[in-house]
């Protein structure tokens, strides 16, 4: 049976990619290549999930206002979606893209949603649950409380289905007793915890029952109570790692659905799948030839 993964995004996104030639700091940059479409990490993990073989379906907050550029985006990228309007306005992200000086990102904060939201987004998922797995991603918008993403991931437990938090911050520490996986980059790790495996086995103490930390070209780390694992990628890659992250978000997703997880095949499924995003010019974007390349070469080794 095919896997219904749900995604859940608090802070939805209008992602516009610019690609350059050179971007010319108090001057003038002409465009000549520009894609938007509906984002937010929750929506980069649903569109993930499908290139995976998965079915995904997009929970998010979304405008009171119309037109509603984000629910048309979602439509026009094919992904089912449940959407609760409660935000006067859906913020924008702005990748700049260069091929000599990488990626620069330009994020709004977002818009606080009204008082609808919290109720609106709870029941949003109760109704879709049961489900495979869910992942819960990105940032809490200011009026939501930084809880909402744990007190969501305990509804998941109360029935029984898988969750991961990429969360951040107090969302992220909120999450570490909740039963949800957790799954920080290296600098949110270390707001929350410190550094390394040693942070991880802390979250774990916590009541966390698995952390998979990113930590970009060097890979990632995986601790559970089992043990703890370290994977690096088969080769250097370059090109946009906007959605690296959501992009291994999903391929955990789709081994968290699984009635077992072997943690070492997750893990290096979790680093091919983020590289394999890299090479897409746009955020929820995988090269699948890739992915399954390296899935056969990324090294792991257990860690102490």
């Amino acid at each position: 049976m095919t896997p219904r993964i749900l995604t859940v995004t608090l802070n939805p996104a209008v992602d516009v990619t610019y690609r350059v030639g050179e971007l010319r700091l108090g001057g003038t940059t002409r465009v000549p290549d520009v894609r938007s479409r509906a984002g937010g990490k929750g929506v980069n993990v649903a569109a993930v999930v499908r290139e995976l073989g998965g079915d995904s379906l997009v929970l998010a907050l979304t405008t009171t206002r119309a037109p509603d550029e984000f629910r048309a985006g979602l439509d026009e990228l094919g992904l089912p979606h449940r959407l609760v309007p409660a935000l006067p306005a859906v913020r924008r992200t702005v990748a700049v893209v260069t091929a000599t000086e990488g990626t620069t990102m330009l994020q709004e904060n977002g818009f606080p949603p009204d008082a609808t939201a919290e109720a609106g987004i709870f029941a949003a998922l109760g109704a879709e649950l049961p489900a495979a797995a869910v992942v819960i991603s990105g940032s809490v918008p200011e009026g939501l409380g930084a809880d909402v993403p744990a007190r969501l991931a305990r509804l998941c437990a109360r029935h029984g289905v898988p969750v991961i938090a990429d969360v951040s911050g107090a969302a992220l520490r909120a999450a570490a007793g909740s039963g949800a996986v957790l799954m920080p980059n290296e600098e949110e790790l270390k707001e929350v915890a410190g550094s390394g495996a040693e942070a991880c086995r802390e979250l774990v103490a916590a009541g966390a029952p698995a952390v998979v930390a990113t930590f970009g070209a060097e890979g990632a780390i995986a601790v559970t109570a089992q043990g703890a694992w370290r994977a690096r990628p088969a080769e250097v890659v370059t090109g946009n790692p906007a959605g690296a992250g959501d992009a291994g978000a999903a391929a955990l997703a789709m081994h968290l659905a699984e009635s077992e997880v072997d943690w070492p095949a997750a893990l290096a499924d979790v680093v091919a799948t983020s590289a394999a995003a890299v090479l897409r010019p746009v955020a929820g974007e995988l090269d699948i030839a890739a992915r399954d390349r390296w899935l056969r070469t990324v090294e792991v080794e257990r860690i102490r």
